[in-house]
Order: structure tokens, then sequence, then C-alpha cells
């Protein structure tokens, strides 16, 4: 059943209510008497034209005739139409950043942003801002780029501009296949163990679970990647003694990678790359004016906007609570390459990548798995390793997944092109993976 975007008008009055507060508090300069009348009036093409006015007053002005006004807001049925409220066009690519109404959004922006938002390609040609990024100004930044992020999404995903945005509208975007699971093959044949103690990492034999008095270890250099045997035949470290047991703190399984499954198809299009890069700097951009305004997560503004912005910062959850019938399928393969190490990756660096939660890995990609039970260390985490050779030959492995075998390398690297970034809900900001789970709120 097709679900409205907005059940009531709460994005609406409290977007119009906050341009409403900010407008009501612009700095005084030359000619802002005039300014703020004509605003208030609702003249924006005049404010919005006028050199004279602040930076703050044009950017409102820019925001107005972008509809976001708390008038417009307030005119009837317009929670059941946000394209049609803000006159929302459809954008032929994530960077449409003058077409339609999304145009002036643009301008208001250059006007209002940080430094990183001004000085981008965005703000080429455009009128940049010239006061200082400010407690008032950075308010309004931080308004136009919530704006944008629904200009952005409703522009791509509402194919038919009708307010609604739908599991089949989302899906023909993301081209990703919610019918069938996404299988990965993982070997748990001749596991290795990693061992860390409080000062250094040490790869084990699979019987050091079972029988301590017997395993025998290596301490890590610059792989993970040692087998059993080289183990057992090498000089190795003494990971027996009472004083190793004693300063064990962690153990994590070491799981072969020989296969993921590409949900991507073979690879994204242009446009889902362009919008996992948009929605990042959008949620780092909104990051900045939070910080600026010393905005914590648990502040009444930002638990506001998070409540106004529910159906788009979901967190990855459908209306129920659940995690979202598609999320599930992008978590299982997500969660293996989330953290994948490349070979840029340094010998340091390597040793918190290929890391999984291991009650994450055992219910979400493989069953089979098992936390293995050990006394006085914790065994919370297991770490991945990549297959070089084939699907069907198990005889090679890497730390690194850019090694892996083709096949295998190039479906990470289309998986990881979803974007990596966590977001949880009602955090204020939205990442890739929550557009996956609008039509399912």
């Amino acid at each position: 059943m097709q679900k409205r975007m907005l059940k009531d008008c709460r994005i609406g009055l409290f977007l119009g209510a906050l341009l409403f507060a900010l407008a009501g508090c612009a700095d005084k300069k030359d000619g802002s008497a005039s300014c703020m009348n004509q605003l208030n009036a609702e003249q924006y093409q005049s404010v919005a034209e006028n050199t004279n006015c602040s930076d703050y007053e044009r950017a409102s002005g820019f925001l107005g005739l972008a509809g976001m006004s708390f008038s417009n807001f307030l005119k009837k049925g317009a929670s059941d139409n946000l394209t049609e409220v803000l006159n929302i066009s459809k954008l032929d690519n994530t960077t449409d950043y003058t077409k339609g109404n999304r145009n002036y959004i643009t301008k208001a922006l250059c006007l209002s942003g940080s430094d990183n938002l001004t000085n981008s390609s965005r703000c080429s040609g455009q009128t940049k801002r010239a006061d200082e990024y400010k407690d008032k100004i950075v308010g309004l930044s931080m308004f136009g780029l919530i704006g944008d992020f629904v200009h952005l999404v409703f522009g791509i995903l509402d194919n038919d501009s009708n307010g609604i945005i739908t599991n089949s509208e989302s899906s023909s975007f993301t081209n990703l296949d919610n019918t069938t699971s996404a299988n990965t093959k993982i070997s748990f044949d001749n596991t290795t163990y990693e061992l860390i103690t409080s000062s250094n990492s040490y790869i084990a034999t699979d019987d050091f679970i079972s029988s301590t008095t017997t395993s025998r270890c290596v301490e890590y250099t610059d792989n993970f990647t040692i087998d059993n045997s080289t183990i057992a035949s090498a000089a190795s470290d003494n990971c027996t003694s009472l004083s190793f047991l004693a300063n064990l703190t962690e153990i994590r399984p070491i799981y072969r990678v020989s296969s993921i499954t590409d949900i991507t198809g073979g690879g994204l299009s242009d446009n889902i790359t362009s919008m996992v890069s948009e929605m990042n700097a959008l949620a780092s951009n909104l990051d900045t004016a939070f910080n600026a305004l010393e905005i914590s997560e648990t502040n009444s503004i930002r638990k506001s906007l998070a409540e106004a912005m529910g159906k788009l910062d979901n967190g990855g959850l459908d209306s129920n609570g659940d995690i979202c019938s598609v999320a599930q399928i992008f978590d299982t393969v997500a969660l293996l390459v989330r953290d994948a190490a490349d070979n840029e990756t340094s010998s340091s660096e390597l040793k918190t990548k290929n890391l999984v939660n291991l009650n994450d890995f055992i219910n979400s990609v493989n069953d089979n798995a098992t936390i293995p039970p050990f006394s006085g260390a914790t065994v919370d985490s297991a770490r991945l390793i990549w297959n070089t050779v084939s699907a069907s030959n198990e005889t090679s492995w890497s730390d690194f997944y850019s090694d892996a075998y083709p096949g295998l390398k190039n479906a990470v690297t289309n998986i990881r092109e979803y974007g990596t970034t966590i977001s949880e809900k009602s955090d204020g900001k939205i990442v890739f993976r929550e557009l996956l789970c609008i039509g399912e709120n």
C-alpha cells in the first residue's frame, strides 16, 4: 500500500516556523529596515536582488522564492504534497543545482553556507557570502541545507511528482534486488584466530579454542593470512603459557570470504554514485552547521528537526521500527565490505580493518557460524580475509579486497559505492541506506 510521505504537516510547520524565527533576528545593516520590511511583506524577489541588503537578508529572500516560507506551508493541503508546495522540479541528476526552485536554494546557500560549501563548484558563478559565518547566518544555512535535502530526495525519487515516494520508486532508483537473498560464501575450514593482548596481536591455529596446551601462534607483523600448517611448523611464540593467557583480552575468528553476490547487478549508475556523494556532502555540511551553533543531538532544535524529518531520517527502519526489507538485503553484504581494507591500508591500520560484529555476522550473513566459547576473553568480532584465486579455488588469501580475484573485487568495490556511512534514526542526518526505506515509512 502506498503511504504518504507526509501524514501531517510536521515538516512544513517546522521549516516554516524556523524561517519565521530566523527572519525576525536579522542583522541591522545599511537598508536593513527596508529589507526586513520587504521580507515581512513576502517581497522576496526585491530583497534577493538588492545588493544593499545583507547576505543574510538576500539568502532569506532566495529561500522565500524557493517556497520555503511560513505562509506557504500553512496553505490548505500543504502536507499532502511537498513536491507541489515547494514546486520541486524533477531532477535529471543530483547535481542539477540550478534547476527549478533548487536554483534559489543554491543561491541562498552560497550566500549563507560555510566556507567548504561556498568554495565548492556548486557556488561557481554565484554570489558568495561576504559576511562572517556566525550564528544567525549559520542558522539560515542549516535551514537551506534541510530544504536542499527535500529538493534532492523528491526531485530524484518522486517520479510522478505526487509527493509520495513508493517502494517501487525507491527500488527503481537503487536497482537493489529485494526479491532474492544476497548469498555469500564463507569458508570455515582451517579457520585461524587472532589473539589480542594488551600490547600485540597474534595468529593462532584453529585448535586454540579446544586445546590451548597444544596450540601455537605467531606474532602479527603485516598480515593475518598465515594458515594453520605454516603456524604449526613455524618457530612460534608460546601462546599457551599462563602469562600469555593472563594478558589475553580478545579472540577473533578469521573467516575466509570466497564470494559475495554483487547486489548492484554489476555496477552502479552514475546517478546512484552521485547521490551517495551528494548525501554525504549534505550530511557533512549539516554537521558543520550544527557544530557551529553548538547544537548537540540532545538539543531541542535538533530533536524537533529529527522528528520533522523522521520519514527521511529513518535509520534504515520501516514504520514499525524494524529494519526495512530492502535494507536487510543491503545490510547482508554491506556488513562485510564496510571496513574492507585495500592495498593502500598500512600494516598498523590493518588491525582495525576487515572487522565485523560476530552477532551481526551470524544473524545477517551466515547462521552456520557460531561464537566460539572461551573463558576470560571477549569474543565479539570476526576478521575477514579475501580469496585471490576464484570462488571454487580456495588456496590463496589476502587481507586486501583489492587483491581479490576480479569477480570478488568488483562486487566489493561496487557495493562500497553505495556508501559506508552509518546513520541512526533521528540523528539529524540522512545517508543513502535510509533512502532505501523511505517507501516503507
